[in-house]
This record gives C-alpha cells, sequence and structure tokens, in this order.
C-alpha cells in the first residue's frame, strides 16, 4: 500500500506593507505614562503649565504638618518679616519641599513629617519659587543675588549678582538658567558655574516670572510692557503694551498670551504679534490695591482663573474673556490658583485657604491658617504646601 507522508502546514509570517513584522507584544495597549512625581519650579515647568497631581478626597482641608521660620528685617522693610511672601510657591519633590521663606533662609524641609534636612542663610528675604535642576537649586530673592545651592546638603555650589531684587523664578533649559530682574535686564547663565552667557538691553523692572513656549520667553514689565523675547540670544521678538504694572507671569495657550496687571485689567494678546484680542476689569475693592492683579492667570479646558485684590476669584472665557463664574473670598487674593483634577486651590489674605470647583466656582472646602497669605499653593499627590505671613510653612490633605 501506498504511504503518503503527512503535510506539515508552516505559518509563516510576512512582514507588513512597511516591511516589520508586528508581534503580538506590540499590538498590547501600553499602560498610561505615570503622571509627574514633583512641582519642580513655579507652576510646575518652564511654560508653567503643570498644577499637581490628585487623588482629592471628600473630607474637609486639615493640616498635616506645620513648620515655623524665623523673622527678618531687611533695608526695605522695616517690618519683620517671616513665612512665605508673594508669590512664594514650594517646590516638592518625592521626597522633600523646598521653600524660599521672608526670614532670608531656603529650607529643605521633609515632606512626609516637615522636618528640617538643611538650609541656606542669604542676605535678605526670598521671594521667588526655587527650581530644582538636578541636584541643584536655583534661588533668589531681595538681595540681589541669584544662588545655586546643592540640594543633597545646602552647600552653596555659586552666586551671581543682579543690580537688584530678583522675586522671578527661574527657568532651567538645557543647562541654561534664564530669568529677569528688578534691575530691568533678562538674564541668561551657565547652570554649570553661574558665568553670564548673556544679558539684554534693559527691558524694564520685572517681578513676575516668565514663561518658556517654543524657544520663546514671555515676560511683562513693570512699566506696562509685555516681551516676546528670543530664548537663544534675549533679541525681542515682539513687545505689546498692557499699559500698567504687570506682576503675573504670562499663560501661553492655543495661539494666545494671557497676563494682567494691577490696573484691574486681564489681556489676552495674540502670540504670533501681540496683537491685544481681549481685555476684561475687575471691579470694586477697598485700600489702594482695589480691583488690582498680583496673581498669574490659569488657563486651562478653554477657561481662564485668576484671582484679584477686590477678594474674588474670577473664571473668564479664553476665546473674549467673559465671566463664567466668580467666587467670593474672605479677603484679597493675591497668590496664584493651581488646577488640579477639578479643582482650584488659593489662599487669601485673610489669611483662608480655598478649595473650589472649577466648573461652577461651587466652595468645597475652605481652612483658616494664617492672618495673610499671599503666596501660591504646591500640589502633590493630593497634598498641598503652601506657606502663611505668620512665619509658617503648611502641609494640608
Amino acid at each position: 500500500m501506498l504511504k503518503i507522508a503527512p503535510i506539515i502546514f508552516i505559518l509563516v509570517l510576512l512582514p507588513a506593507c512597511g516591511g516589520k513584522v508586528i508581534t503580538e507584544s506590540e499590538a498590547r495597549p501600553q499602560p498610561p505614562p505615570k503622571p509627574p512625581s514633583s512641582v519642580p519650579m513655579w507652576l510646575g515647568n518652564s511654560s508653567r503649565t503643570f498644577y499637581g497631581t490628585g487623588p482629592w478626597s471628600d473630607g474637609p482641608l486639615k493640616v498635616v504638618w506645620e513648620f515655623e521660620t524665623k523673622f527678618t528685617t531687611g533695608r526695605l522693610h522695616k517690618d519683620p518679616w517671616g513665612g512665605s511672601s508673594w508669590p512664594g510657591q514650594p517646590s516638592v519633590d518625592e521626597h522633600h519641599v523646598y521653600f524660599g521663606s521672608a526670614d532670608g533662609n531656603l529650607y529643605c524641609l521633609d515632606k512626609n513629617d516637615g522636618s528640617l534636612v538643611w538650609k541656606y542663610k542669604t542676605g535678605d528675604s526670598l521671594k521667588a519659587t526655587p527650581t530644582i535642576a538636578g541636584h541643584r537649586i536655583i534661588a533668589s530673592g531681595l538681595d540681589h543675588y541669584i544662588y545655586c545651592i546643592d540640594a543633597r546638603n545646602g552647600s552653596l555650589i555659586w552666586k551671581f549678582k543682579t543690580g537688584f531684587e530678583v522675586d522671578c523664578s527661574a527657568a532651567v533649559i538645557n543647562g541654561r538658567v534664564y530669568f529677569g530682574g528688578e534691575d530691568g535686564f533678562f538674564y541668561c547663565l551657565n547652570l554649570e558655574d553661574g558665568s553670564l552667557i548673556y544679558k539684554t538691553e534693559r527691558l524694564g523692572s520685572m517681578e513676575g516670572s516668565l514663561s518658556v513656549v517654543d524657544g520663546h520667553a514671555y515676560i511683562g514689565t513693570e512699566q506696562g510692557d509685555l516681551y516676546c523675547l528670543n530664548l537663544s540670544d534675549g533679541s525681542t521678538v515682539w513687545k505689546a503694551r498692557i499699559g500698567a504694572d504687570s506682576d503675573s507671569t504670562p499663560a501661553v495657550s492655543d495661539g494666545f498670551v494671557y497676563t494682567a496687571a494691577e490696573n484691574g485689567y486681564v489681556y489676552c494678546f495674540r502670540q504670533a504679534n501681540g496683537e491685544l484680542v481681549w481685555k476684561y476689569q475687575a471691579l470694586g475693592g477697598t485700600g489702594k490695591e482695589k480691583s488690582g492683579f498680583w496673581a498669574s492667570p490659569i488657563v486651562a479646558n478653554g477657561r481662564v482663573h485668576i484671582g484679584s485684590s477686590n477678594g474674588y476669584l474670577y473664571c473668564l472665557t479664553a476665546d473674549k474673556g467673559e465671566v463664567v463664574w466668580r467666587y467670593r473670598a474672605r479677603g484679597a487674593i493675591w497668590g496664584t490658583s493651581p488646577l488640579v483634577d477639578g479643582r482650584l486651590v488659593f489662599g487669601d489674605k485673610a489669611g483662608w485657604i480655598h478649595s473650589i470647583s472649577a466648573e461652577d466656582g461651587r466652595g468645597i472646602s475652605e481652612l483658616k491658617i494664617g492672618d495673610n497669605i499671599n503666596a501660591t499653593p504646591a500640589i502633590l499627590d493630593g497634598r498641598i504646601y503652601i506657606g502663611a505671613f505668620n512665619g509658617k510653612l503648611y502641609s494640608l490633605k
């Protein structure tokens, strides 16, 4: 009898038309990226668009720990200052909280219990948010210096002297340190040794911070101008007229630049050329500040969020500047209001911290922690870190 050998079928995976064999492992859905594990600088990154991470609980705000600073006087403030002054947002990594205090110290605290790890003493009050750059911390303040501190032990690596105070929080990008000074110049330093790479012509006193988007830096001046600068050499791309002292850090979103000023206006300019698109005026308020803005705009989901010295937090449409809602705090709002998982968190100058819904401005929780909060909270893993002018830094949940 004739025997027929069995036929063996061999499955050959032929390459797709692009010439690549698609394996089973490549077809599996990839897990979502992990959220950032730090808030390393003012408003989270050099474009100032990362505001922190949750989750939130349903319970009321409460203090987890508090750390008390000392007080100090200075050339321009005979009354003693302590804690966190404007804008004063801490920086937070996986293990530590760093903040510049009005008592003149840069502090490093244990994130879990608020215990002191190290501190570095400068010549006067520190107001700007420290910038974490690897194992280095960039800090600045009223004594005219920019400091580079070793994050591991608090020792000085280098310092650079400017012509006046520095309230601007630095952006560190590709080994360069960028900031504006109240002496009127915009600076670029070498992160390694603090040497000057360039400084611009005098633009005007810069008290707010810069935002960096697509190789350009956006920054306002006390003389009422908004600049778009080439980050590579500091040259001016365009200049727009605000018309009043602006302390805000500009927010750049969807082709527009948003900022605010002490005259009580919020502004929207076109990113391409600085053309004014709209402006909104806040009204009311008492005292010399009245309805002025010292906070920076938070732009998300087609809306602009910003607190005023008149005590209201405003939510405006980003395209037209129309009011969506407003929330009445217990005092003037000078700090900025980070938005995390649908909640805005901010303090007021009556000493209360507020958590409200970004959707409709509904109050969720509030807690009195001091007599004056004009600093900005940092939020990470559902914890809130914020300083008050009573000399203390708090961790809340």
